[in-house]
């Protein structure tokens, strides 16, 4: 939690087994933000928008064959999984909501296959209305900013810097996705739901031909993709095929090559000609197109912008950046099964803002972020906890921010009891995670004016 700075670069090595040289492709590192939610996986991976990248440009083939496990499951569970960072998605696919795709039952019921012998399809509109669920990724429609209905509830590239009804402003369907979103709902895909084998833990559990593939999968499953605007780790050139020499591989600049001077304005027509920046890459290239410092965008990018819509979504980057949490001291309440259950349930639902330590009342937006510059190392990590098994309300693993810093835990305790006693309920502009309607007023038109 150091990390001040990002940065990225080529590592090559020369590789020889038994005095015989080994040809080898040269490998990217790159360094981002910390990540406060490690378990948390983002509802579109960065492996997910490379696969994207890749089958688009005819370096990998369509997938011929759907699995519900690996192909149609995760797009869902990824929905559940987001409850433990932002409010929203836990009132909707938390455990025991509507939409709990962590369900066994509701599993079940998405994983049925028609029946070819008496040709019954029970969960056809189930999978159809599901998948209705989703914005689609064509054709791209203005949505009014009050409307962010679809699923997911996630920014996209152009909220704030284009007009509030912008086509891009919030995340659609990724294209290979959509293709096997569609291929379930029509019931042509494989019911491989339990697994017959667990997952392999560790790499040497994967076959020695797959172990490869699984290093690069790896390093890009807990990296997002979206929205890149700029971005949480990494931005929007990566969606570029001219960026790579092969699929998971960065086009290398010859060492010793100074990058050419494109002049004093960089134009879409330089920028994505052969040989501009985003073709082959030298150190740092990677992470110079992002924030700087990069805890402005982690103090600006959270949710409740449009608040009169919803107080928690949409949401930027709630993987990595959590917006509301479960405390401590709330899971404290849940894990006692001495306490009366409406109260033990009443804690689990109840989330408190993950900034809390730092927004404090008549605090103004750029001294928040000089605040995040100087705490970000303190700030709460979302770890897994021992649950309840087998209850219907609590789930057998449980999210907990976890706060260490005495100066920081007493600020945010003080937070949440300071909300506690005001004696109304808070205002929506309170439960979006604003100090005052002036703060909220400021903080979205930082983010328009910074972009």
């Amino acid at each position: 939690m150091r990390t001040t700075g990002t940065t990225d670069g080529p590592v090559t090595a020369a590789v020889s087994i038994d005095g015989r040289p080994v040809a080898v492709d040269g490998a990217w590192v790159a360094v981002g933000p910390p990540n406060y939610a490690p378990d948390v996986i983002g509802w579109r991976t960065l492996y997910d928008q490379l696969v994207d990248v890749y089958v688009a440009c005819g370096w990998m083939p369509m997938p011929e064959r759907v699995s519900f496990t690996d192909d149609v499951l995760p797009a869902l569970r990824r929905l559940s999984n987001l409850q433990w960072v932002n409010q929203g998605f836990a009132t909707l696919f938390g455990k025991g909501c509507p939409m709990d795709f962590e369900s066994e039952a509701l599993i079940a019921k998405l994983a049925a296959v028609p029946d070819p012998v008496i040709k019954a399809d029970p969960y056809a509109e189930l999978r159809q209305v599901v998948f209705n669920s989703f914005r689609p990724s064509y054709p791209k429609v203005e949505e009014p900013p009050l409307w962010p209905h679809a699923w997911p509830w996630l920014y996209g590239d152009s909220y704030g810097s284009f007009t509030n009804d912008a086509p891009d402003n919030y995340l659609s369907l990724p294209s290979v996705r959509e293709v096997q979103l569609r291929r379930w709902v029509a019931g042509d895909f494989v019911d491989d739901w339990p697994p017959k084998a667990p997952p392999p833990a560790t790499l040497k559990d994967v076959p020695l031909n797959g172990q490869p593939a699984m290093l690069d999968k790896a390093a890009l499953h807990y990296c997002l993709a979206d929205a890149f605007h700029p971005g949480c780790e990494m931005t929007w050139p990566l969606r570029h095929a001219s960026m790579y020499e092969a699929p998971f591989r960065i086009r290398h600049r010859p060492p010793g090559q100074p990058e050419p001077d494109y002049g004093d304005e960089l134009t879409q027509a330089i920028a994505l000609k052969p040989g501009g920046p985003v073709y082959a890459q030298g150190p740092g290239d990677l992470s110079r197109w992002m924030a700087l410092p990069w805890q402005g965008d982690t103090a600006f990018c959270r949710s409740g912008y449009d608040f009169e819509y919803d107080p928690y979504i949409p949401t930027f980057w709630p993987a990595r950046v959590p917006n509301q949490v479960l405390t401590e001291q709330d899971y404290a309440i849940v894990m006692n099964a001495g306490l009366p259950r409406a109260q033990r349930i009443a804690a689990f639902n109840r989330r408190a803002l993950w900034l809390r330590a730092l927004t404090t009342p008549h605090v103004p937006a750029p001294e928040v972020m000089m605040r995040m510059i100087r705490h970000f190392g303190n700030l709460g990590i979302v770890e897994a906890r021992d649950g309840i098994e087998g209850d219907p309300d609590f789930p057998a693993v449980i999210f907990v921010e976890t706060l260490t810093a005495t100066r920081l835990k007493n600020a945010a305790m003080e937070a949440t009891r300071r909300l506690a006693r005001k004696p109304e309920p808070p205002t929506r502009v309170e439960q979006a995670g604003w100090a005052s309607e002036e703060q909220h007023r400021e903080f979205r038109s930082i983010r328009v004016r910074h972009r």
